[in-house]
C-alpha cells in the first residue's frame, strides 16, 4: 500500500470498527430490555436473570486474550467474521428459550463467545496497531460506536419486542447483525495491520531517533509479554481501577430499565432514557479521547469519575423523590462517566504496555474487568432481592468509583509517557 494512501485507509478502519461495535454492543446493552421481558414471562428472580448477564460478561472476557493474540498474528477480518457468525447462532438459540438453563447456554456462552470474538478487544487492538499520535481521537471515535448502539439499538429493540415479541426480536438481530459485520470486515479489514516497528508517524517527526512522548525510557524500551506485565504494580493498580469501573457500569446498565419501571416509568420511556445515555456517551467518548491526548489520562479519568458520581446521585434522588428531571440528569452524567470507562483504559494500557503483545495484555486485563462487570450485574440483583431496593447498590457504587480514580493516579501513566498536547507547553 502506498504511503500516501495509508492515512485514508486508517480512517476507513475506524469507520468499520465504529459500526461493528455499534451493532455488536447493541446485543450487550439491549439485555436490560430483554431482562424485563424474560422476568415477566418466566417469573425468574432478578438475581437469576442478572446471573445470565454476569456469566455472559465473564465468558466474553475470558476469550479476550486469545482474540487479541489472534488479531495480532492473523487476518483480523477472519476473526470478526467468525465471531459474528457465532453471535448470530447464539441469538437464534436465545429465541427458543424455555428454561433458565436454555438462556444461560445460548446467551451466556454462545452469544458471549461471538461477541468477544467480534467486539471490544479485537477492534481496539486493530486501532492500537494502526494509530499512534492520534490514538486518543481514533479510540474515542471507535468507542463512540457503542453509544450509537445504545442510542439506536436499545429503543429499536424495545419497539420490536412490543410489535413482534422478544423471540422474533432475537431472530431479526441474529440475521441482521452478522450480515453487516461480515460486509464491513470483508470490505475494510482484509489488509493486515502493520507491525509496531512500521507504524506511520505523521504528527511528531523523530529528529533524534528518540520518541518525544516517552518519559521513562527504561520502561518503554522493554519487550512486554503478558507475564512481564502481570509482574508490575501498575498492571494490578489499573486492573483494580478498571474492574471497579466495570462493576459500576454493568450493575447500573443491567438494572436501569427495571429500576425506572420500579419508580413508575413505562418500558418505552425507560428505554428512551437508556437511549439518551447512548447519545451522551457518543460525544463524550470522542471528547475524552481527544482531551486525554491534550490534558493527560489521570485528569480526564477523574472528570469522568465525577460525572459517574453525579449520575449515581441522580438515581438516588429519583428513588426518593420521583421528579421527572432526575432521569435526564442521570442520562447526562452517567453517560459521560460511562464514556470515560470505554475511551481511557485502552489508551492507558497502551501507555504502559505498547508493542506486539498489546492485544494479549489488554485482553488479559479485560478478563479481570469482565469479572468486575459480571459481579456488578449479579450483585445488584442479589442485593435487590435481599433488600427490595437499589439504594444500597448505589451507595456501594459510589465507594467503588472513588477507589477506581485513586488507583489510576497511583499507577501514574503520565510518568511513563507524555501526551502530544503537553510536548509544547
Amino acid at each position: 500500500m502506498k504511503e500516501k494512501n495509508i492515512a485514508r485507509f486508517n480512517w476507513s478502519i475506524v469507520v468499520s470498527c465504529f459500526f461493528t461495535l455499534a451493532l455488536v454492543y447493541g446485543v450487550w446493552y439491549s439485555f436490560s430490555i430483554f431482562f424485563v421481558s424474560l422476568l415477566k414471562e418466566f417469573g425468574w428472580s432478578r438475581s437469576v436473570g442478572a446471573g445470565a448477564f454476569s456469566l455472559f460478561i465473564i465468558v466474553s472476557s475470558i476469550i479476550s486474550p486469545f482474540v487479541g493474540s489472534m488479531v495480532s498474528s492473523a487476518h483480523p477480518h477472519r476473526v470478526l467474521i467468525g465471531g459474528s457468525l457465532l453471535l448470530g447462532a447464539g441469538l437464534t438459540l436465545c429465541s427458543f428459550t424455555r428454561t433458565w438453563w436454555h438462556f444461560y447456554l445460548s446467551f451466556s456462552f454462545i452469544t458471549a463467545s461471538g461477541l468477544g470474538a467480534a467486539g471490544w478487544v479485537p477492534n481496539i487492538t486493530l486501532i492500537q496497531r494502526w494509530f499512534k499520535e492520534k490514538r486518543g481521537m481514533a479510540m474515542g471515535i471507535v468507542s463512540a460506536g457503542i453509544g450509537i448502539g445504545i442510542l439506536i439499538c436499545v429503543p429499536s429493540i424495545q419497539y420490536l419486542i412490543i410489535q413482534v415479541g422478544w423471540r422474533m426480536a432475537y431472530r431479526i438481530m441474529a440475521v441482521f447483525i452478522p450480515l453487516v459485520v461480515i460486509f464491513l470486515a470483508t470490505l475494510f479489514l482484509r489488509q493486515p495491520p502493520p507491525s509496531p516497528s512500521h507504524q506511520i508517524e505523521v504528527e511528531i517527526p523523530l529528529k533524534t531517533g528518540r520518541d518525544p512522548l516517552v518519559i521513562d525510557e527504561e520502561w518503554a524500551s522493554r519487550s512486554w509479554t503478558v507475564r512481564k506485565a502481570m509482574a508490575t504494580r501498575a498492571f494490578w493498580l489499573l486492573t483494580l481501577a478498571f474492574l471497579l469501573g466495570s462493576f459500576i457500569i454493568q450493575s447500573v446498565f443491567a438494572h436501569q430499565v427495571a429500576f425506572f419501571m420500579d419508580c413508575g416509568l413505562e418500558p418505552l420511556p425507560a428505554s428512551y432514557i437508556v437511549g439518551i445515555v447512548g447519545v451522551v456517551s457518543i460525544g463524550s467518548k470522542i471528547l475524552w479521547g481527544i482531551m486525554a491526548d491534550q490534558r493527560g489520562r489521570e485528569m480526564i479519568y477523574t472528570i469522568g469519575i465525577t460525572c459517574t458520581l453525579l449520575g449515581l446521585l441522580s438515581l438516588i434522588l429519583y428513588s426518593q423523590m420521583p421528579v421527572s428531571s432526575f432521569p435526564y440528569f442521570y442520562a447526562l452524567f452517567f453517560g459521560s462517566g460511562y464514556a470515560v470507562q470505554a475511551a481511557l483504559p485502552p489508551l492507558i494500557i497502551a501507555d504502559f504496555f505498547e508493542g506486539q503483545a498489546y492485544g494479549e495484555i489488554f485482553g488479559t486485563l479485560m478478563v479481570f474487568v469482565g469479572v468486575g462487570g459480571a459481579a456488578g450485574a449479579w450483585f445488584a440483583g442479589f442485593l435487590y432481592d435481599r433488600t427490595g431496593s437499589y439504594l444500597p447498590v448505589f451507595m456501594i457504587m459510589i465507594a467503588c468509583a472513588v477507589i477506581s480514580c485513586l488507583n489510576v493516579w497511583k499507577a501514574s501513566p503520565r510518568k511513563v509517557r507524555s501526551v502530544p498536547g503537553k510536548l509544547h507547553p
